[in-house]
């Protein structure tokens, strides 16, 4: 019974090691190979529209995705969640159907219609069988020009908003979120919440929403993708006649000042006596989108906490010392320079160890050269993990249209992997001197500051503010 067991316990494990070796070897043979997208059409209407057209036959579906290039960062001041407010209430009526009718068109063809927004851009997206492409096209074009925005509907939405912005000021990881973005960037657009506060959403009327979409909703701040089992020709010929009528209108752009730089060590405390454990968010300036260290920055990223388990942070933080469950830092990716954090939560007693240990870990990379290894392993993450964003007609919508509002350039895609592959570890340490700065720096804790103010104000000034401020 017993040989027989070993017996089987060794053919397994022959049969693993094979299909592990065949694997690999399938991996590197695709990782090998240049990603290839079809054959991209674009072209500017009369009135400023950019349309991009890409046949993608696997599948006989389309997606198309609407971008306005002006997204939360475009709120007023004191209006903060307009954008956020605005495209919500696109689905929600317009001249020709009511919200159900919007709803009943996009089920009854089995699709689906969304929207939304992020800091830099506002989103409309449609998804189906090709063969209702005529519907989707309808729906997606009468929701961007013939939104009504009736008053009940902007009650009904804001309410709801409202409602939202309230259960999550219950949520220890949406506090220290929002306190951080407060905390780092001031009056800055990056430092108020994308769905608004309770006061700056009560506020918002009609007339601004409106506003904002008259001044924004313009062709010549737009995208369109449209990717999937189409013909080329037919589709611009379509997306002209039902955007002909969209009329073109300048607009001036916001100013946005950068907030001063963070000078030592600032920390946040925001007062929550009944938890166990403290939610740390810390870090400073980073990078925006189009920097020219964007590829060594991102390499750096991955190998100091952006990695999950391969990361130092985690081995550090984690693995070694028990600090933590999960811990991950990131470099934003906006137009305008965004921030730089490190996220984690630990039990209130070791609050100031894992502080420390981060720090070690920031002044670590800035100083010591990464190893082969790490360099080695992110590479081979990325030459995996960036193909795998162009298999569907969405993915492949989405990146392109990343290109577009970042204007990264024609060949970003095409030389993507090229860009990880050519990053060193010089270009790491220099990166790393150059964008982190764990002497100057903020942090928001929110945990029992009772316990900690002593502890943390040995680190730097703290302020003390109440979880439901």
């Amino acid at each position: 019974m017993r040989e027989k067991s070993f017996k089987i316990v060794l053919l397994t494990a022959v049969i693993t090691i094979f299909l592990l070796l065949f694997t690999s070897s399938s991996l590197t043979n695709a990782l090998a190979q240049e990603i290839k997208l079809p054959e991209i059409k674009k072209e500017i209407l009369d009135n400023g529209l950019k349309v991009i057209v890409i046949e993608h036959h696997e599948l006989p579906v389309v997606a198309f995705r609407l971008v306005l290039k002006s997204g939360s960062a475009f709120d007023p001041q004191g209006k903060e969640g307009l954008a956020d407010l605005t495209a919500g209430l696109l689905r929600e009526g317009t001249k020709t159907k009511d919200a159900t009718q919007i709803a009943e068109a996009i089920d009854f063809v089995g699709g689906s219609l969304g929207v939304g927004t992020d800091w830099d851009a506002t989103f409309a997206t449609c998804r189906l069988l090709n063969k209702y492409f005529d519907t989707g096209l309808d729906l997606l074009a009468d929701i961007i020009l013939n939104p009504t925005f009736k008053e009940d509907e902007i009650e009904r939405v804001t309410r709801q908003v409202i409602a939202g912005i309230t259960q999550q000021k219950d949520n220890p990881k949406w506090v220290v979120e929002e306190n951080f973005r407060r905390f780092v960037f001031g009056e800055h657009p990056y430092g108020q919440p994308q769905e608004g506060t309770e006061e700056s959403v009560s506020g918002i009327n009609r007339e601004d929403i409106l506003s904002f979409h008259q001044t924004y909703y313009v062709p010549n701040n737009a995208i369109l993708a449209v990717v999937g089992d189409i013909q080329t020709d037919e589709v611009l010929e379509k997306v002209k006649s039902k955007f002909y009528s969209w009329e073109r209108r300048e607009f001036v752009a916001p100013d946005f000042v950068q907030p001063p730089q963070i000078q030592g060590h600032q920390i946040l405390l925001v007062d929550k006596p009944d938890l166990t454990q403290s939610y740390i968010k810390m870090g400073h300036f980073g990078i925006n989108r189009k920097s020219p260290d964007y590829f060594p920055v991102r390499v750096m990223n991955y190998i100091l906490g952006g990695g999950g388990f391969a990361s130092r942070l985690m081995d550090e933080v984690r693995a070694k010392r028990g600090l933590t469950y999960g811990i991950h830092c990131n470099f934003d990716s906006y137009r305008l320079k965004g921030a730089f954090t490190v996220t984690t939560f630990t039990r209130v007693d070791s609050t100031l160890g894992a502080i420390q240990a981060i720090l070690d870990q920031i002044a670590r990379v800035r100083t010591e050269k990464v190893s082969e290894k790490e360099l080695s392993e992110t590479k081979s993450f990325y030459d995996g993990y960036f193909p795998l964003q162009f298999e569907t007609p969405e993915q492949i919508a989405t990146q392109i249209l990343k290109v577009e509002i970042y204007d990264l350039g024609e060949d970003y895609i095409k030389n993507f992997r090229k860009n990880i592959s050519a990053v060193t570890a010089d270009d790491i340490l220099r990166v790393a001197q150059k964008y982190l700065d764990p002497d100057n720096i903020k942090l928001v804790v929110v945990s029992k500051a009772e316990e900690l103010k002593t502890g943390l104000e040995l680190l730097g000034n703290v302020e003390i503010t109440s979880f439901l401020k």
